[in-house]
């Protein structure tokens, strides 16, 4: 079957300057607020410096010596994949940054925001899981409904198990996102993933990676009569035979993947730690049931851990009850046969049922190798990061930042160190968060120095508000 006489999809409200400035701040205040924290765990607490040894070890174990090639990683990805490899979509690999193309700033100031790593090896590894890929599989899955930053979230945890699986993620079609779809009749209020991440890049650099439009997806399986109903087997075509649904509601197609694809409703991270086998033996579903049997009946306590983390390469049963610290989890949701065999597996999120990835990976997934547990947090530290343009223009922010308060004390702050806040007014429901501007002086005075220069990210609009601040800072 083939799509004929269907009317043309609206295409999304031309982006404007005004409208690209409106996501990109968005992104860029809240991103360059919590870049020096950032810059601190990954640089000097982040557990895979301190354990550099790990690395080296999983590739031995992994990639089978390739570590010594991976200097020539592009070389050697083209063994993989030859099709996949012919060319990059960036003009760098994710590990650069590059502004020249966006507006600034200079070198010196763009590299500050840059707390990822280049680990060429690390773009070899393939998950032990249907490594041979004899038959392509697919994940597909919906945007978190709440802010970006659940949406990222989210984001996060299915690009990891995407490659957990084995299976090629298939990228939602671009949709409304909350908060970003304000003032359709001023700006652009459809967005892609592909707005905010290099993720066609973060494809083509991982071997074991394969991202795909949801387009691409239905023109291959969907119209090719590959999809079925998953309760009478009956061959079920996309909507009005759709396969372009950028900027369109979405309402209709989250409908007809759900009925086609094997829908796992009991993964909810409050209810379960996912588990991944270290190989898809059937003999690990067990080894996995028992070591959770075993680290959810001791019952850890967050005190515990406290100050004292398990070592990152200690057995299973120890790392899971880090996990479980604290928590009401009491399954385990393991990635066992039937899913394994299921060519498309669809995760929701539908609020009314209660399904959602309102988590963090790291508290949400457990993997048996401890090699790929450190892999994976990797991963989204070096790769999933945002775009030039969005790292950028937060980088611009910064440096003008540090220009203003060298500038207003250049002896006794030459490198023109500030301060920050996020503070959320209008756009949070919890309101016993809306704090008063003089309660947020208050609780903050003695970490601030009298008269430095303090930015402020907020949604809130009218200056006066924030008095009590500006009476003592350079706000």
């Amino acid at each position: 079957m083939v799509e004929k006489g269907a009317a043309k999809p609206p295409h999304s409200a031309p982006s404007t300057n005004a409208s690209s400035q409106t996501y990109l701040l968005f992104i860029a205040t809240i991103l360059f607020v919590s870049m020096t924290g950032n810059f601190l765990h990954h640089s000097l607490a982040d557990p895979h410096n301190v354990h550099a040894h790990s690395r080296m070890q999983f590739e031995m174990d992994h990639l089978g010596g390739h570590h010594k090639a991976a200097h020539h990683a592009p070389e050697v990805k083209k063994a993989f994949s030859p099709k996949k490899f012919e060319e990059s979509p960036l003009d760098h690999d994710l590990a650069g940054l590059s502004c020249e193309d966006h507006g600034g700033p200079s070198r010196e100031h763009s590299d500050e925001m840059v707390y990822w790593k280049d680990l060429p090896s690390d773009a070899l590894f393939t998950s032990p899981i249907n490594r041979e890929r004899k038959k392509k599989k697919y994940l597909t899955f919906e945007p978190d409904g709440g802010g970006f930053n659940n949406i990222r979230m989210s984001l996060e945890t299915m690009v990891l198990m995407a490659h957990a699986m084995g299976r090629t993620l298939v990228m939602p079609p671009s949709q409304g996102m909350y908060l970003l779809r304000k003032d359709r009749d001023k700006q652009r209020v459809h967005f892609s993933f592909d707005d905010f991440y290099h993720l066609e890049q973060v494809g083509y650099e991982h071997a074991g990676l394969d991202i795909i439009t949801m387009e691409e997806f239905l023109k291959t399986e969907g119209m090719a009569g590959n999809l079925r109903n998953k309760t009478t087997g009956t061959v079920v075509y996309p909507p009005n035979n759709r396969t372009k649904w950028d900027g369109l509601d979405p309402k209709e197609l989250k409908e007809y993947l759900r009925g086609v694809t094997l829908t796992p409703l009991d993964w909810k991270p409050e209810r379960c730690v996912v588990a991944f086998p270290s190989d898809d033996g059937r003999e690990h579903f067990k080894e996995l049931e028992d070591i959770f049997s075993e680290a959810s009946g001791q019952k850890p306590k967050w005190a515990q851990f406290t100050d004292n983390p398990v070592a990152v390469d200690a057995p299973p049963q120890e790392r899971l009850k880090e996990s479980l610290r604290g928590g009401d989890v009491k399954n385990l949701c393991i990635y066992d046969e039937e899913m394994q065999e299921a060519p498309v597996v669809h995760f929701m999120c539908y609020h009314k049922m209660r399904v959602r990835f309102l988590t963090h990976f790291y508290a949400f997934l457990f993997f048996e190798d401890w090699r790929q547990d450190l892999w994976s947090k990797r991963f989204v530290r070096d790769h999933l990061r945002y775009s030039d343009e969005i790292q950028c223009a937060a980088a611009r922010i910064v440096a003008a930042l540090r220009k203003r308060a060298r500038d207003r004390d250049p002896k006794g702050n030459p490198d023109g160190d500030y301060d920050s806040f996020h503070i959320r007014r209008g756009d949070f429901q919890y309101k016993n968060t809306r704090l008063e501007a003089d309660q947020i002086y208050d609780n903050t005075k003695d970490e601030l120095k009298e008269g430095s220069t303090v930015f402020v990210a907020t949604d809130h609009q009218g200056k006066p508000f924030f008095k009590p601040l500006s009476d003592h800072y350079d706000l």
